[in-house]
């Protein structure tokens, strides 16, 4: 089973992305931040195949990339950023896979997903 790890701050765009990839089959894990991701990636022998990191409600969208960024070579790791943050500059070319903006379309975002892993 394709696992998917969730980081974000907002509980229910986290809850409800959640929900909505485990309705599709996935293996879920959420985190609220980007230090508990760290931690789960240390502590599993398997790493997910996905890492989506929703930076746009973080109190330190910044510190939280530069935490995900060694990871990206080993996890491809999606960022949702809104476009009014400044660190949108600094996550280009840290390695993260994809950067998507907000708002995001949830059924859109779910396919690409599945789409990902499946093709993983």
């Amino acid at each position: 089973m394709a696992q998917v790890l969730l980081v974000g701050k907002d509980w229910k765009a986290r809850a409800l992305l959640r929900a909505q990839l485990l309705e599709e089959g996935l293996e879920v894990e959420a985190c609220e931040q980007a230090s508990e991701a760290i931690e789960s990636l240390d502590r599993n022998e398997l790493l997910p195949e996905l890492l989506i990191a929703d930076l746009s409600a973080s109190d330190d969208p910044a510190g939280e990339a530069e935490l995900l960024a060694p990871w990206a070579r080993q996890v491809p790791i999606w960022v949702i950023t809104s476009r009014s943050l400044i660190v949108d500059k600094k996550l280009k070319g840290r390695g993260f896979a994809m950067l998507l903006f907000r708002p995001i379309d949830l059924g859109e975002l779910v396919e690409q997903i599945k789409q990902r892993v499946e093709n993983r």
